[in-house]
């Protein structure tokens, strides 16, 4: 009896002893050679040795059971050819300081997301533009394009943030009143680079725009070589697009001066136009039009003026030109 005991007990040793292969499903099911005798905490580390996943992040499930990491396979009774089911936790809390507002805020993260996703987080949650974010820890600069499990960040840790300027600016453009194109430029973009965006999108030739703003200066002509940066626009700020055409502009002189105006625009305006371009004052001329005074609140449309119409600047009497 005595040894037939012993003959059982080394039985069991030698079939505790057996390899014998598993299968852990995750996205995709990973077969492991594993022992009876091995522990939960030993098959996350062949895991992790496989799939790359920390063994923190690993929790492990059999037949609806917790498996917890100091029991063997032995005790939830994990045979040959069993499935294991693997979630991967990598959620962790961490402290986003922002000195220049004066306030620190809690953050819910994943090592898995990038910096650029903490970014929009904390665009989210405190305000600051994902663009003027500079992200430190342990005295260096967080890049974007790095995960945070890259980052050796962990859970209850802090990270600061500086504010920076920013040569981005994300602008819109009203056309014509109507449609409205959202663009993401440069602050050292000119007028004429910001045209031909809208002719890239729209179809409406550079030559032929005129861009206005809405707010500071309204109602003034921006120039093409001037920046928008030297032009004060500020992020969010939106502009205004006209359809422009071409008009000949002859003097008493006989010279003539090309410039563009608003399709929709004025008599009045291309007064101020030519006012821009010649050393002439208001109430010293007038504007002659296929054989009829144009009236200053007249539109070029009801003047029945189109592109490329010549219009005439004709001296009032007894006026010089100073």
């Amino acid at each position: 009896m005595k040894r037939s005991t012993v003959a059982m007990e080394s039985l069991e040793e030698e079939q505790l002893a057996d390899h014998y292969k598993i299968y852990v499903r995750m996205f995709k099911t990973v077969p492991l050679d594993v022992k009876r005798t091995d522990t939960i905490d030993q098959i996350k580390s062949k895991i992790s040795a496989i799939e790359g996943i920390d063994k923190s992040h690993q929790t492990l499930f059999f037949a609806g059971n917790h498996l917890e990491n100091n029991d063997r396979l032995a005790d939830y009774n994990i045979m040959t050819n069993s499935s294991v089911d693997l979630y991967v936790t990598d959620g962790m809390q961490i402290s986003v300081s922002i000195p220049s507002a004066g306030k620190t805020i809690k953050l819910d993260v994943k090592k898995s997301q990038s910096i650029a996703d903490v970014k929009a987080a904390i665009e989210q949650k405190g305000g600051i533009p994902l663009n003027k974010q500079i992200l430190m820890y342990g005295c260096q600069q967080l890049e974007d394009n790095k995960l945070v499990s890259q980052c050796g960040l962990s859970s209850g840790q802090t990270l600061h943030v500086l504010v920076c300027p920013t040569d981005r600016l994300h602008i819109s453009v009203n056309i014509e009143g109507g449609r409205t194109v959202n663009l993401d430029v440069e602050s050292w973009y000119t007028i004429a680079d910001v045209k031909m965006m809208i002719e890239t999108l729209e179809g409406v030739p550079a030559f032929n725009q005129i861009l206005m703003r809405t707010q500071s200066g309204a109602g003034a002509e921006l120039k093409d070589t001037k920046t928008l940066k030297s032009l004060h626009v500020e992020n969010g700020e939106v502009l205004m697009s006209y359809r422009s055409i071409q008009l000949f502009i002859k003097t008493w002189e006989g010279k003539t001066v090309i410039m563009s105006v608003k399709m929709s625009g004025t008599i009045k305006d291309v007064m101020k136009k030519i006012e821009e371009k010649l050393p002439l004052k208001e109430g010293i001329y007038y504007l002659h039009y296929r054989g009829r005074v144009l009236s200053s609140e007249d539109t070029l449309q009801k003047s029945k003026i189109g592109s490329n119409s010549t219009i005439d600047i004709r001296l009032r009497n007894d006026c010089l030109v100073s």
